[in-house]
């Protein structure tokens, strides 16, 4: 974990924040207590190279604990308008979960890291349309890769990845199960 001591010179925090390709620095005390967060861009435009951080950090930042959901640290990130809260167990700092994390967590969730079939699939009630397309992919002996479900102002759908390149088997158990999906796509995995 990268941090900075309170008497650290803006000129070092920015060449730490520079070297270890991040824009975020939690500032710690010697026993590992977070006292502040400081930004790359309040150090650009308040600080002066000589001036230690604890002048420019903010104190006692917004924080999550380590046993928080993900979704739940998304959220909480959303409605506070930050890119990144410090991670803390028991007062003392463990990490920083940031927006990268985040779209790491989603690109999984939705399997986009593998090759594969991606479907989004309208369902009437999610529950039973979760079962009943993922019993429609397990005769087609689809491997699923990737779940999830969203509402919109059309109603429920599940999307799912599975580790195919040829969708029509998928398509025709989802058929044989009374399902139309809305949209495939074949697709190589994101990132490569």
């Amino acid at each position: 974990m990268i941090t900075a001591a309170p008497e650290t010179e803006a000129s070092a925090a920015l060449r730490t924040m520079y070297v270890h390709k991040i824009r975020r620095l939690p500032i710690v005390d010697a026993l590992g207590t977070l006292v502040g967060m400081v930004t790359q861009r309040t150090l650009y435009e308040h600080g002066k190279a000589a001036t230690p951080v604890r002048e420019l950090m903010t104190p006692t930042p917004y924080t999550i604990a380590s046993g928080v959901p993900i979704v739940e640290a998304a959220a909480k990130m959303r409605t506070l308008g930050f890119g990144a809260l410090p991670v803390v167990d028991g007062g003392r700092l463990v990490g920083i979960i940031t927006e990268s994390d985040i779209f790491e967590a989603f690109l999984e969730l939705l399997g986009a890291r593998r090759d594969g079939t991606r479907l989004v699939v309208p369902v009437s009630e999610v529950a039973a349309g979760v079962r009943g397309v993922l019993d429609a992919l397990a005769r087609a002996k689809a491997p699923l890769t990737g779940l999830a479900t969203y509402t919109d102002r059309r109603g429920p759908s599940v999307v799912v990845t599975a580790d195919e390149r040829d969708p029509r088997d998928v398509i025709r158990a989802l058929h044989d199960a009374g399902f139309e999906p809305s949209d495939v796509r074949v697709r190589r995995a994101a990132g490569v």
